[in-house]
């Protein structure tokens, strides 16, 4: 069974300087970008940080606790990201963040610079002028109870997320078909 994992549901980080993943409105999205779904201007997250200086400010969302199990092996996270903006500064990394037994969520450090990353991609490898939905899956490990935090940076763009679904079985890193077409494994 395939589980979708609604960006609705994610929580943002809260941050200084009030960056934040939002979710996009009629009045407020960037570049104009339709949802991946059905085409509508809502229904999808992003963040953009633009006009902060030199330095690359981040922001974080958060899934739900995801339950792991001894038995349960590897699963496909998949979704669909499209950046924007100026992209020498601007990336996204998916990483993953163990919750251990018996300790509360609440307490585990989320220092982002001590988890190794699932995946990465920095938006100076895309033609951010148009943002256009690109695909992008890794394997996680459900052995372990964990939550997922999904990372970005930027100075002066941005990313947007669609489509966030688990399915069963392991699949290669995908980062985009633009990329490397040889990474591609059916959703």
């Amino acid at each position: 069974q395939n589980r979708l994992l609604e960006a609705s549901l994610m929580s943002p980080s809260p941050q200084a300087d009030n960056f934040d993943w939002r979710m996009a409105t009629l009045t407020k999205r960037p570049a104009n970008l339709p949802d991946k779904t059905y085409g509508a201007p809502v229904g999808y997250a992003y963040f953009d940080i633009f006009n902060t200086g030199s330095r690359s400010n981040r922001v974080k969302m958060i899934s739900p606790t995801i339950s792991g199990s001894s038995t349960a092996g590897k699963m496909c996270f998949s979704f669909w990201f499209a950046a924007f903006g100026a992209g020498d500064t601007t990336s996204l990394k998916i990483y993953k963040q163990d919750i251990s037994e018996g300790k509360k969520e609440e307490d585990d450090e989320d220092d982002s610079s001590s988890k190794a990353s699932l995946w990465e991609l920095s938006a100076a490898e895309l033609d951010t002028a148009r943002p256009e939905w690109q695909p992008g899956q890794v394997a996680v490990d459900m052995r372990k109870t964990f939550r997922l935090v999904l990372e970005g940076k930027a100075s002066n763009g941005g990313f947007a997320i669609d489509q966030l679904t688990f399915n069963p079985g392991d699949c290669p890193d995908r980062k985009s078909t633009r990329l490397n077409s040889s990474h591609l494994c059916n959703l």
